[in-house]
C-alpha cells in the first residue's frame, strides 16, 4: 500500500512541479466585465447586439464593404461551374477520342499515340476508366 502511495506521490511530483506557473488567463471583455449589479453575466442580448453593432461600425471605418449579393453565386455562375464538374466526372467512352482522359497514355515522359495507345485503352476499359 506504501508503496502505492509513494508511487502516486511520484507521479504528481513529476507531472506538476513546485516552480511551475499556470498560464494567465485571457483578459475578460469589458462588456462581461461591466454587468449590472444583481443582472445575469454572460452573454445577453444587450451584449451581443452592441457587439455586432461595434463590428458593423468597425467594418464601416475601415472600408470593408459588405455586399447583398456576398455569400451568392449568380445563376450563369453556377452553371458553368455545374457543367466542368459534369463534364470532369464523366466516365468517357472507350471507342471515342476521350477514352484515355482518366488514363493517359504514356511510358515514362513520352506519350503513346494512335495505334501504339491501344493497350492503354484495353487496360482503361478493364479498370473501369472508361465504357
Amino acid at each position: 500500500m506504501r508503496r502505492m502511495m509513494v508511487a502516486g506521490l511520484l507521479v504528481v511530483a513529476v507531472t506538476a512541479p513546485a516552480g511551475a506557473q499556470q498560464a494567465p488567463e485571457p483578459p475578460m471583455p469589458a462588456a462581461l466585465e461591466a454587468a449590472p449589479a444583481g443582472g445575469p453575466t454572460g452573454l445577453t442580448d444587450a451584449v451581443i447586439r452592441k457587439a455586432v453593432r461595434e463590428t458593423v461600425a468597425e467594418d464601416a471605418r475601415s472600408g470593408v464593404g459588405v455586399s447583398r449579393d456576398a455569400g451568392t453565386l449568380s445563376a450563369g455562375t453556377t452553371q458553368r461551374i455545374m457543367t466542368a464538374a459534369f463534364e470532369e466526372a464523366k466516365v468517357p467512352d472507350c471507342l471515342h477520342g476521350d477514352a484515355l482522359k482518366h488514363q493517359p497514355a504514356k511510358i515514362g515522359a513520352i506519350g503513346v499515340a494512335g495505334p501504339y495507345s491501344l493497350p492503354w485503352v484495353i487496360a482503361a476499359a478493364l479498370r473501369g476508366k472508361c465504357l
